[in-house]
């Protein structure tokens, strides 16, 4: 009798000790977790900490896979494979901000982060896994315990074993059932880490694959911007090659010009090109007959003009302010349009040459004189070679604007 007592208090005993071992764990994790700082701690923290350089990608990344590496138990094989995963991503940082420190990493930096969540993830896991496993050696101790109790308990009185011995496979019947219960807990939280392994691995390949189409849609815009740039330049080249050309042929038909040069025939030259200005003398009384002389002078712009294909002639007819307005610009028209109708009869082309009558609109000299007077009445001769007026137009229309 005394030894059944004896064989029942040592399994209560085993029991209890059992189920303090099974609460251990959390109270132990409880204290394991840091308390947090005190807020004069944080407060005093040195102020020159703000003049610090910002972190990189790189170095907020490394940063994270550092803390995480130390507590990594030993025996977690494949987070030490991810770990390494990891730290290759962070290298591919680093070299992106040798190669270019403005380069933009944030997507390789986020997809490094991804990789520390998952070792976050396998870390709880493995700690859980660790401690399932010590459970299940407590609770195998305590089996054993029961067999060598059972085996104790066959040696006494029979009436006593078959009631003991019932307790004692109730227990080891709830025992199993709670083994049952860890293995599906252990299977649900692999199968739940495979998914949220599996769903970073997605995200970072998507981002990664988002930022190559972006680094090649960078380059060949690079590319295009090079080439547009190329062609400019070459264009430029080509048109200051051109208008250097155009201001010597100009410069020689100056020359040739001024040989016209009288007191008939003033040649000038201004931003608009040269300018022949041919007194009114050199036409009839109020009329826009031409006389000899003009037309002498004119056949020797011509053979001038033949020889100088690139230019173009405005032919523009002025008079003073006496008598009515309508008048004298009817007056200045006529003259103009002779002295171009005379330059086509020569050979020049008409396309080149252009007539307007501006009257008195437009005065060179004072009209209250009779010197005045005698100025204003004239008709200008705007010649100008094409490539020069082509490139003016373009300055003129800008300057508008």
């Amino acid at each position: 009798m005394k030894t059944l007592k004896f064989l029942t208090a040592v399994s209560l005993v085993a029991s209890f000790a059992y189920a303090a071992d099974a609460a251990a764990p959390a109270e132990v994790t409880k204290a394991a977790e840091p308390a947090e700082a005190p807020a004069a701690e944080k407060a005093s923290a040195p102020a020159d900490t703000a003049k610090k350089a910002e972190p990189t990608a790189y170095d907020v990344c490394m940063d994270s896979l550092n803390a995480l590496e130390a507590k990594i138990p030993a025996n977690a094989w494949n987070t030490k494979l991810t770990l390494l995963e990891a730290k290759a991503k962070a290298s591919d940082i680093q070299n992106e901000l040798k190669k270019n420190p403005k380069a933009n990493v944030k997507a390789m930096g986020d997809n490094c982060l991804l990789y520390a969540e998952i070792i976050k993830t396998e870390i709880e896991v493995q700690e859980r896994r660790t401690h399932i496993s010590e459970n299940w050696e407590k609770r195998n101790a305590t089996n054993r315990s029961i067999e060598t109790i059972q085996e104790q308990i066959a040696n006494a009185r029979s009436g006593k074993v078959s009631n003991l011995a019932a307790d004692l496979e109730a227990e080891k019947q709830r025992l199993a059932q709670t083994k049952d219960a860890m293995k599906e807990q252990e299977a649900k939280l692999q199968a739940e880490m495979q998914q949220n392994r599996d769903k970073f691995l997605a995200e970072a390949a998507e981002r990664e694959a988002a930022l190559k189409a972006a680094g090649e849609r960078e380059a060949d815009l690079q590319k295009q911007l090079e080439a547009e740039r190329l062609a400019l330049e070459a264009e430029k080249k080509a048109l200051a090659e051109e208008r250097a050309k155009a201001e010597a042929r100009q410069k020689e038909a100056m020359n040739k010009l001024n040989e016209l040069q009288s007191k008939l025939i003033q040649v000038s030259q201004d931003a608009r090109g040269i300018i022949l200005s041919m007194s009114d003398i050199l036409f009839d009384v109020d009329k826009a007959t031409l006389k000899q002389d003009l037309k002498t002078s004119l056949a020797k712009v011509a053979g001038i003009l033949t020889v100088y294909q690139q230019f173009n002639v405005s032919i523009e007819g002025n008079t003073d302010n006496t008598g009515s307005a309508e008048h004298n610009m009817k007056l200045s028209q006529q003259r103009a349009d002779n002295v171009m109708n005379f330059l086509v009869e020569q050979g020049i082309d008409a396309s080149r040459l252009t007539a307007k009558g501006l009257g008195m609109t437009m005065p060179i000299a004072d009209n209250s004189t009779k010197e005045g007077r005698q100025k204003n009445r004239r008709v200008d001769l705007v010649i100008q070679d094409k490539v020069l007026q082509e490139s003016a137009e373009p300055e003129k229309t800008s300057e508008q604007k």
